[in-house]
Order: C-alpha cells, then structure tokens, then sequence
C-alpha cells in the first residue's frame, strides 16, 4: 500500500491580499530550496491545465517557468511546482489552488520518522521547519496548518 501524505497552509486574509506566487517561490529559494532537478528540468503544472493535474517536466530557464507561473495565477488556474531541498535529495510538489490555500504534496523521497516495527510516518516536523520560516520570511501570516498522512 502506497502512502500519501501532505501539508495543506492556510494563510490570514491580509496575507492571501498580499501574496504573489512569485514572491513565494523567489522566498523558497532563498531558504534553500530549488525548482530546477539535478538534470536541469523544471516540474510544473502547464497552462490550461485545468484540474488535469497533468505534471510536466522541462529544461527552461528561470525567466520562462516565472513566465508560465505569473500567468497561470493571473488567469487564476491552480499554480503547481516541484521544489527540492538543494542539500538532499527530499522535495515535495507545492500546489497554489488560490491566494488563501497553499498544498504541499510530500511525495519524494518522503521524510520519515525512525520507528521500530512496521510502522511508516511522515516527519511532519521536519517539513515544517523548513516551510513554514519561508512564509514568516515572507510577512505572510500563517491562519492554520493541517498534515495528513494516509495509507
């Protein structure tokens, strides 16, 4: 069985008037992580993707996949980018579904906690500490978080 798990944020209304995508992803890089892989592609949601979810992967520059994200926040489509810690190989998709709602789907190589036995679960904490500065940093008041593992 395949574990799923996820960080949803939920920003103040104040902070969600204030917040671009593009500062957001411009404050997750300056916290060490990064949008472009190993292999100098970019993961992203395309435009006109709808509720397709149908994930690409490219070579691009920066200029180019900012381009595409300014775009799809101003036509008001659901903003997803692949970020990667640059010191490990752990990252996560981050899923803008409006100004208010932020996603964040754990799904590589997902952090766990060490237990004996046969149980599996998400260091949530690990995560947060290296997410939730990011939108301090970025004056965004953070309303509510919710983790949720399952499988």
């Amino acid at each position: 069985m395949s574990i799923s798990a996820g960080i949803d944020i939920y920003l103040s209304e104040h902070s969600s008037a204030n917040l671009t995508v593009m500062g957001l992803i411009r404050q997750f890089t300056k916290e060490g992580w990064d949008y472009v892989d190993r292999n100098g592609e970019v993961t992203f949601l395309p435009l006109g993707d709808g509720d397709c979810f149908n994930w690409q992967s490219e070579a691009m520059d920066s200029a180019h996949i900012l381009n595409i994200i300014e775009m799809k926040q101003t036509l008001r489509e659901i903003v997803g980018i692949q970020l990667l810690r640059r010191d490990l190989e752990i990252g996560c998709d981050m899923l803008m579904f409006n100004t208010n709602q932020i996603g964040f789907s754990l799904s590589i190589a997902r952090k766990s906690i060490e237990i004996q036995g046969d149980i599996d679960m998400t260091d949530f904490s690990w995560y947060l500490e290296r997410i939730l500065p990011v939108f301090k940093n970025a004056g965004l008041q953070v309303e509510r978080v919710q983790c949720e593992q399952t499988g």
